[in-house]
């Protein structure tokens, strides 16, 4: 079987919690900033809870495959109840989960994500190192999706480089916070042999390696000279872009309510790659994101708010965009 797109990256159980906010709220510091804390031995009231799957390789699967692509993922899982519960979810998804690597010595991945006003604080138990999932020369796919890796991702690196290369494979890449801490010099090769790269801005500008305030056009000037042919950059309530040699194009955001943050990225990336790889051109492929980025954030988790292709065609088609067609050379 020949696939459109295959994943590789993290597959996880995620636990949101809704902590009782009187309980941990503090006053702003000097800086204007909010902090949640607790004290050492604190024990703190919840008001909700929420179970849900996660990860970004497992988010950019189901999303893709919602929107009308032959999607598979290479991710890795232990032999426990939440490895059987993410194996469901993914075939009910209708992601291929035949290359899914199964541990019986391991736990599967999880994160408990800590939810205050839409946004969240996320700690993970990464189970599984990057050297343990592999792309096999049998597996047909023309495009590879990178999620975020943890430590020990290099090697994992070079070898898909040498098989992009190989194969003819197109790279889409979303570094994690691991890789955007290493630099660029840490992806050796894979940015130059790479077709996409996704980053927000921050991400963007922590790994351009600019300082003080940036602008978004000064960070994809600068992450272009790496050899990546489309730049792909969002910032949240201003929209999204994206840089290629020749042009800049920028998309305001998709109204939405925001309920809760996790897998808006996600949902960008997954609708993005769906656009692009069915022929689209970059600014819908940046609609596309925007649209079902804005649908998830109203629901609590990363899969229940993705949009089917019907829905997220409707949505664009009767939206008015206000700065559609917003491009820079």
């Amino acid at each position: 079987m020949k696939y459109d797109l295959v994943t590789i990256g993290d597959i996880m159980k995620d636990i949101f919690v809704f902590p009782s906010v009187s309980e941990m709220e503090k006053p702003l510091n000097r800086h204007g900033e909010k902090f949640l804390v607790f004290e050492h031995g604190d024990k703190i009231s919840i008001s909700d809870i929420h179970y849900d799957i996660g990860g970004t390789a497992g988010n950019v699967a189901i999303g893709s495959s919602k929107l009308g692509l032959k999607t598979s993922i290479i991710s890795a899982i232990g032999h426990d109840s939440e490895g059987e519960g993410i194996i469901k979810t993914l075939e009910k998804a209708r992601v291929d989960t035949s290359h899914l690597i199964i541990r019986k010595d391991k736990k599967t991945s999880f994160s408990v994500i800590i939810s205050y006003e839409g946004e969240r604080s996320i700690l993970v138990f990464h189970s599984f190192h990057p050297d343990e999932l592999v792309l096999t020369r049998s597996i047909a796919t023309d495009w590879v999706f990178l999620g975020p890796m943890g430590e020990g991702y290099k090697s994992f690196y070079s070898r898909m480089t040498a098989l992009a290369a190989e194969k003819n494979i197109k790279i889409a890449i979303n570094p994690g916070s691991v890789q955007i801490h290493d630099g660029m010099l840490a992806f050796g090769g894979l940015l130059r042999v790479a077709k996409i790269l996704f980053v927000n801005k921050e991400e963007g500008q922590k790994l351009a390696g600019l300082h003080g305030v940036a602008n978004v056009r000064d960070i994809a000037k600068v992450l272009k000279k790496t050899g990546v042919e489309i730049i792909v950059i969002t910032d949240g309530k201003e929209g999204a872009y994206a840089a290629t040699a020749t042009d800049f194009i920028k998309i305001g955001p998709y109204p939405g309510h925001r309920v809760e943050s996790t897998g808006a990225g996600d949902a960008f990336t997954s609708a993005f790659m769906a656009a692009y790889i069915k022929g689209e051109k970059l600014l819908t492929c940046l609609q596309y994101g925007v649209t079902n980025s804005a649908s998830v954030i109203e629901k609590v988790g990363a899969q229940e708010g993705l949009l089917n292709l019907a829905t997220i065609k409707h949505r664009i088609k009767e939206h008015r965009w206000s700065d559609s067609g917003m491009k820079f050379s």
